[in-house]
């Protein structure tokens, strides 16, 4: 069975990999729609005679950010109003050409950099000049990078408080290829210079673009990019750091925060913000002449966010994880701790609120890494098959699903088999693109699942083990299963016919639910609600999601600002469809899930202790694909907050009606 590419989510007028060549010689211009390298404004729209040079770590204003004749930070003098010459090259996408993308969370290649020579003061002698800082336009805004020297550095903190060293121990060596970064993050004037669009009245220009969700960022990334030739992206994790210290000549100083041990010098925090963010470059910069790397506004990378290995690494990038991607530098209302260097919390792709980003530049993609225009746009699984064996799921006979730590393989022939504590094997069937089912000797095993892409999977089981899974080649999987051979075995519409007649639904059914029915198996105890710690997983949110048994709904987030307030979700009134949807409707609009229940048998930790547990999957335009795992909890004042921003509503529109991916 061969999956089909439907195209993409979103329209998109993008080639991958197809960035014409450029060079950042001060002789040759770069083509593209309204960009030109001989009329450079600043970082806000303002001109200005001289081309953007940086700063090599002086004491530098906002207004000094073009015309400053600072070091530059590969330690050449970078005075010239012309931009110093770099090496050229075609833009090349390192999106896989072969039927596998590359899985590994720490492929290593050499460190292509080259040696700086030193300047001599004889005429004749021949004097190195590093790549430059350079800057586009686009609709008369500047876009200035800043060039980065490769090297290595110590990538992490083995002395951090203990709930953050999840994932910021046990630190380790990295080293990086050359690159370039923006000196500030996105601006407002930047964002409408590429995406269009006019500030609101109350809005600065020079104000960090707040409320940008990962898709969101490598769509602008990928726009810049058509319009300028270059290949912008964003950054990935390990240079975000390198950067964050100062790069080669920073990382001596051992910064706490980025440019200074006083998180007052260099960031916009909770203590000193105002509770709001403030135009970029108005606090110092670091080495390298970077603002705002600490607060100010959280920053996306590219890489998921997973605990790291002590290994040495070279041009890290992770593709792969269970949770969601990585955040750095804090933010305008997070604590001074949220601003180190070395800090790293997670985010779900499609959350946006007080979500940054800062834009990187490379002529070639990190390892692993795909294009902006891809990463923004997946293309969506379709084929054509039985109803009850949903084809998007089957691998081929090289291909499984993967994470670090499950593998499943599910064959056209009707049999699956899936990794874990026991492995589970058996005849598989699907219903209503909602459920997959391994029918084994001993019984069903369900997991709920959404198809976010065609090579992305998200599945949870029903005694919550949740699943985060890529389509990879097999020979990649750290945990090998095979499919398993089946005597006398079923036919599907035998399995289908022995299902629970409860789980069965009709098209007619599904399209038009019955809103009355509620699943006993999830409807609160008296007195009980259910409840989910975020701390389990390196994140700082607490979840609510009560089903009142006489309907009522309220699934709202807690502590999401450290000030014991909770925010709702979703509210309404619920009701389930084949004991695996979850519906709240409100005012004629739905908030959608999956779910499955069960009991966790042993306790793994405070945060997952042994008991009844309720686990969802949403498919709605927030959060597609993320997972939650519900303990069943005492409803007390220990997990009820006053409400948050938004009072009694939503801080999420409801949307249509759906069923599954």
């Amino acid at each position: 069975m061969r999956i089909l590419s439907s195209g993409v989510y979103a329209a998109c007028c993008c080639a991958v990999g197809m960035f014409i060549g450029c060079s950042d010689s001060s002789d040759n211009g770069v083509s593209g729609e309204n960009s030109n390298l001989s009329s450079v404004t600043d970082d806000f729209g303002i001109s200005s005679s001289s081309s953007f040079t940086g700063n090599a770590g002086g004491s530098s204003s906002s207004g000094d950010l073009i015309s400053s004749g600072a070091e530059s930070s590969a330690g050449n003098s970078a005075t010239s109003s012309r931009m110093q010459g770099s090496s050229s090259g075609s833009v090349k996408s390192s999106s896989s050409v072969h039927p596998h993308r590359s899985s590994s969370s720490g492929i290593e290649q050499g460190n292509s950099s080259s040696a700086h020579a030193n300047s001599s003061s004889s005429e004749s002698s021949f004097v190195y000049t590093s790549p430059a800082n350079f800057a586009d336009t686009v609709n008369g805004v500047a876009f200035n990078m800043v060039y980065v020297a490769g090297g290595t550095y110590t990538r992490g903190c083995d002395n951090c408080a203990e709930p953050d060293k999840i994932y910021e121990t046990p630190s380790h060596k990295v080293t990086v290829n050359e690159y370039h970064i923006a000196p500030t993050e996105v601006t407002i004037a930047q964002w409408n210079a590429v995406m269009g669009g006019k500030k609101n009245a109350w809005e600065s220009d020079k104000a960090p673009k707040i409320g940008v969700s990962w898709f969101d960022a490598n769509n602008y990334a990928c726009k810049l990019g058509q319009k300028t030739g270059r290949q912008y992206r964003l950054l990935t994790d390990a240079e975000w750091e390198f950067a964050a210290r100062g790069g080669k000549d920073g990382i001596a100083d051992k910064f706490k925060f980025s440019g200074s041990n006083n998180v007052d010098d260099v960031a916009w925090y909770s203590e000193n913000s105002g509770g709001k963010s403030h135009d970029v470059a108005t606090k110092k910069p670091n080495k390298l002449g970077l603002y705002d790397m600490s607060g100010n506004s959280w920053e996306w990378v590219y890489d998921w966010l997973v605990a790291y290995t002590d290994a040495d690494k070279v041009n890290p990038v992770q593709l792969t994880g269970s949770g969601n991607k990585t955040r750095r530098g804090g933010s305008y209302g997070e604590p001074a701790d949220f601003a180190r260097v070395s800090r790293r919390a997670i985010r779900s792709r499609d959350g946006a609120a007080d979500m940054g980003f800062r834009l990187g530049m490379s002529t070639e993609l990190p390892p692993g890494m795909v294009s902006p225009c891809e990463a923004a746009n997946p293309s969506a699984a379709t084929c054509q098959g039985d109803k009850n064996r949903d084809c998007r799921l089957i691998t081929t006979a090289d291909e499984a699903w993967i994470s670090d730590d499950y593998t499943v393989v599910i064959g056209e022939n009707g049999v699956a088999a899936v990794s874990g504590f026991p492995n589970v094997s058996g005849l598989w069937y699907t219903l209503n693109n909602r459920s997959f089912n391994v029918v084994t000797k001993s019984g069903t095993k369900t997991y709920a699942y959404y198809v976010f892409s065609e090579d992305e999977l998200t599945m949870i089981s029903d005694d919550g083990i949740p699943y985060r899974l890529y389509r990879r080649a097999a020979s990649e999987a750290k945990n090998k299963v095979s499919l398993p051979t089946v005597s006398n075995p079923k036919t599907l519409a035998q399995l289908i016919a022995a299902v629970e007649p409860e789980r069965i639904v009709t098209d007619e059914q599904l399209a038009h639910p019955d809103t009355s029915v509620r699943d006993p198996r999830i409807a609160a105890a008296s007195g009980y609600t259910w409840f989910f710690d975020g701390r389990c997983c390196g994140g700082n949110h607490k979840y609510r999601f009560h089903l009142d048994k006489s309907g009522d709904a309220e699934f709202v987030v807690m502590d999401y600002d450290d000030t014991h307030h909770e925010n709702i979700l979703a509210k309404g009134r619920w009701f389930t469809v084949g004991n695996i949807g979850l519906h709240i409707v409100l005012n004629g609009k739905y908030f959608n899930y999956l779910y499955t229940a069960g009991e966790r048998t042993m306790s793994f930790s405070e945060y997952m202790p042994a008991g009844p547990i309720f686990c969802h999957i949403s498919f709605q335009s927030y959060e597609r694909g993320d997972f939650r795992i519900f303990n069943k909890t005492l409803f007390d004042d220990k997990i009820k907050r006053p409400r948050g921003f938004n009072g009694e509503n939503p801080v999420y529109e409801a949307g249509d009606y759906q069923w599954g991916s």
